[in-house]
């Protein structure tokens, strides 16, 4: 996913930096094996405290178990991750870069699911970052139990 988003940033060939892909350069035809994981969420106001689902994939809907398209970051079941993630998505749109980490996502009397995730900025005409997109994988693994416990925010 990192490098499908590196692909389409504007001159990047030339080594031209400070620049994110736009929307419209993101084709889902060209990644319809990561769709499934794949969540777009809108930047409303300028405002990088105040995001709302665009679309989120079939598996990010299956392991929260609800549609969550439509609704505001903030109305999202988080439990004490919320914190966590408006840092993760303000850093994104603050520093125009990628994030990426892992934290534990299993459920209450379920089985131990660690949840990969990588937010990339997109940008509008104007070069302002007015979109995240993201992609999710959850994994049942001891190593990502070991991963988990180490992990921390990590912008690229």
């Amino acid at each position: 996913m990192f490098d499908y988003w590196r692909s389409k940033v504007p001159g990047e060939q030339d080594g031209a930096t400070g620049h994110c892909p736009r929307r419209i350069d993101i084709h889902p035809g060209e990644m319809r094996a990561l769709l499934p994981s794949i969540s777009l969420y809108d930047v409303v106001d300028d405002n990088p405290s105040r995001l709302r689902v665009r679309l989120a994939g079939t598996r990010l809907r299956d392991y929260l178990g609800q549609e969550t398209t439509g609704l505001m970051l903030d109305e999202l079941e988080q439990g004490d991750g919320r914190a966590y993630w408006e840092v993760a998505y303000r850093e994104v749109i603050r520093s125009r870069r990628p994030a990426q980490g892992v934290i534990e996502a299993g459920r209450p009397g379920g089985a131990k699911l660690f949840r990969f995730w990588l937010r990339l900025p997109l940008e509008n005409e104007e070069g302002r970052i007015h979109m995240v997109m993201g992609h999710d994988v959850f994994l049942q693994s001891e190593k990502a139990h070991a991963l988990a416990s180490r992990a921390s925010l990590q912008i690229a």
